[in-house]
Order: structure tokens, then C-alpha cells, then sequence
């Protein structure tokens, strides 16, 4: 088989919870967006699972499984892991570091399953998925070229699979936030919405550090894999939707 589909999520507690009109908005594009979205096997890559200093890590136990709450609403899933997906991509993608936890198969071969992957996941029918880290240290052309390898590891694959990048953008919108204000944030965020609309993510690859310190996205390096991933599977970027929620930027996009 092939590429399913491509996406960029957000995982914002919101987008369950629908304080607003606008989290609503996105809650229901989203599901527009994924509604016939056939694969058997989804890649998820979240920036709040494990990270490594030096590697991608690739969790690779038998089962994956995580509680979140928000609100009243207990978002509880169990997933078992693709690990034929999980060892292609292993072998091809030289960033990649293979994790485990307790026992490499069994009831007991259990990893956590952070709310950066359970809130993206949430909207699709339970399948097998392999998740992975953020690599938050490693240069940027290394990041871009994961993505392609990435890509090439999924084509290779006797499946539909589907790869979800999670990521939510700049932290530092309203200074009564957690993280202060910065008008570098929507500065950011218009740099990663002009990136996937127009296909063109030289800028968004040759900002600033400074930029992205006072912004405090947790997107950035998921950006340039995606960038990577699209590019080389010959995929358009297109923007589907963006707000701000109090003091952080929420994007919904798809490579098509």
C-alpha cells in the first residue's frame, strides 16, 4: 500500500473540552478533515513524549497506554504497538534511537502515552500506531531529513498508514500566560501558517534562535519534519485552521 494521509494537529486540552467558538471550530475541522481517513496504521510523532539529547527516540513496546483528564471527560486509551512499522523505521531512519520499557513483548511491555499523542489520537478509530519523540537538539537539516526518510519508510510499508505530526505553536501570546508575553509569538505563528500555505519553508527553517526561545512553540522541530516528510512524498501544505486560545496558538494543517 501507501501514504494515507499526512497531518499537522494540534493537542491543546480545548479542542475536547470546546470552552469557545473558536476551540469548537476546530474540533469539528479536524474531524471533517480526518473523517475518511482509511489507513490501518498511524506514525504519530509527539513533542511531549520521551525526548533524547542526541536521537529521535522510537517507542518501541508491545503496548502503548495513557489517562488524561480534561474536565469530566477521562480520555483513557490502550494501543498496540506497529511494530513492523516501528522496525522499518529503525532501519532506515538514521536519527532514530529504538526505546523500550520493562520487557520488549508481553503484558508487562507497557510505555505511557503523553497527552500529546492520546488528544490527536482521540479523533481517529483505535488502530495500531508507533509512536515517537520530539528531537528537540539535533540541527536542522537533520530534522528535515528525518522527515523524508520518514516518509520513505512509510512507503515501503504493505499498508495504509497514516502520519500525525502534534504540535501546538507559540506559548507566549498574553502575558497573563505561563510563559510571559512576546510579540515574537505571532510573528512565529504567521511564519508557520505562510510556510504550509505557500509550500515554501525557507524561512520558517532559517529563523532565528531568539525567535523561537521568546515564542516557545513546541511545533518547531515537528515543522521541519514535516516540511521534510511533505516535500519528499510530493505533497502540497495546505492550511485548514488557527486560532489563538488564551496564550497559545493551535494549527490544523494537511499534507494533500
Amino acid at each position: 500500500m501507501t501514504l494515507e494521509n499526512v497531518y499537522v494537529i494540534p493537542h491543546g486540552d480545548e479542542i475536547i473540552s470546546r470552552p469557545n467558538r473558536e476551540s469548537s471550530i476546530m474540533h469539528d475541522r479536524i474531524i471533517g478533515l480526518i473523517k475518511d481517513d482509511a489507513s490501518d496504521s498511524i506514525a504519530i510523532i509527539s513533542p511531549h513524549s520521551l525526548r533524547l539529547k542526541h536521537h529521535i527516540p522510537l517507542i518501541n513496546t508491545e503496548h502503548l497506554s495513557g489517562s488524561y483528564r480534561i474536565g469530566n471527560k477521562l480520555l483513557k486509551r490502550t494501543f498496540e504497538s506497529d511494530s513492523l512499522l516501528n522496525q522499518r523505521i529503525i532501519s532506515s531512519c538514521k536519527n532514530v534511537e529504538e526505546v523500550n520499557f520493562v520487557t520488549s513483548s508481553g503484558p508487562l511491555s507497557v510505555f505511557p502515552l503523553d497527552f500529546g499523542a492520546l488528544i490527536p489520537l482521540s479523533f481517529f478509530r483505535k488502530r495500531k500506531i508507533s509512536l515517537l519523540g520530539q528531537w528537540r537538539d539535533g540541527p536542522r537539516d537533520d530534522l528535515v531529513s528525518f522527515g523524508r526518510e520518514l516518509y520513505h519508510s512509510v512507503e515501503m510499508m504493505p499498508y495504509k498508514i497514516t502520519v500525525i505530526f502534534s504540535a501546538d505553536q507559540a506559548h507566549t501570546h498574553n502575558a497573563a500566560g505561563p510563559y510571559g508575553y512576546s510579540s515574537n509569538a505571532s510573528h512565529y505563528d504567521k511564519m508557520v501558517i505562510d510556510a504550509i500555505s505557500t509550500g515554501n519553508f525557507i524561512d520558517l527553517k532559517g529563523i532565528n534562535d531568539e525567535i523561537i526561545e521568546t515564542a516557545k512553540p513546541d511545533s518547531y522541530w515537528n515543522m521541519l519534519s514535516f516540511y521534510g516528510f511533505t516535500d519528499e512524498a510530493g505533497r502540497k501544505t495546505s492550511f485548514e485552521y488557527y486560532y489563538v486560545q488564551d496564550y497559545f496558538g493551535m494549527l490544523l494543517a494537511k499534507g494533500s
